[in-house]
């Protein structure tokens, strides 16, 4: 006589979705599982915990389409002139110095065309964190080239964290918060490759010659 699995017994999920008690048929192409099957194994997660995140962050971004959709469009201006650039050079942004500063230009063109112009005035949530630093520090705080890069710096250390492991990201640090775009950061990682070996393999070379 088969034996009853007890209540809360069997293989545990990987990954993030818990408690899930409801179930979901529906027939995927040969290929599309192997592809869902492969991400994964890249992402260390179950293959049902892997449909249901990328579900969810489907349904989260119709959700926010309207909120979101000016971050959506420059991101979808810079992906155009990225490919102008290279099609221009005929070489990639990350491989060629010439190339990726091009890019960098062409970039703050654009923001520079499709962004307001005017007098800068502080906004309230900048002069909040500004607050919470020390007196000497604050001014640079208030400054949009420091926080445009306190931003990026923060984006480049999730997205290039724990390199060890491949590129794939592991637990954080006790007290951090896991951004939601926890495993997106090992898919950019995984394509951008590191842009600080990258540097440290150039200072190296300028330092041979």
């Amino acid at each position: 006589m088969a034996r009853k699995r007890a209540p809360g017994g069997g293989r545990k999920p990987r990954g993030e979705f818990k408690n899930k008690s409801r179930t979901l048929t529906t027939r995927i192409t040969a290929a599309t599982r192997t592809a869902l099957e492969r991400a994964a194994k890249k992402s260390g997660r179950s293959l049902s915990q892997e449909i249901e995140s990328r579900l969810d962050i489907s349904i989260r971004r119709d959700r926010d389409r309207d909120h979101h959709r000016h971050i959506r469009a420059l991101a979808q201006a810079i992906a155009f002139v990225t490919e102008r650039v290279e099609r221009a050079t005929g070489k990639c942004w990350r491989e060629d110095p010439f190339t990726g500063e091009a890019l960098r230009h062409a970039i703050e063109f654009l923001v520079f065309h499709y962004a307001p112009h005017g007098e800068l005035v502080v906004p309230a949530s900048v002069e909040a964190a500004a607050a919470r630093v020390p007196p000497e520090a604050r001014d640079g705080y208030l400054n949009p080239v420091e926080v445009g890069q306190h931003e990026a710096g923060w984006l480049i250390s999730w997205i290039e964290m724990d390199l060890g492991q491949g590129g794939h990201l592991s637990s954080p640090l006790p007290g951090y918060h896991v951004p939601d775009e926890w495993y997106a950061y090992a898919d950019l990682f995984s394509d951008l490759g590191s842009g600080w070996t990258r540097a440290q393999k150039s200072n190296q070379t300028e330092g041979r010659r």
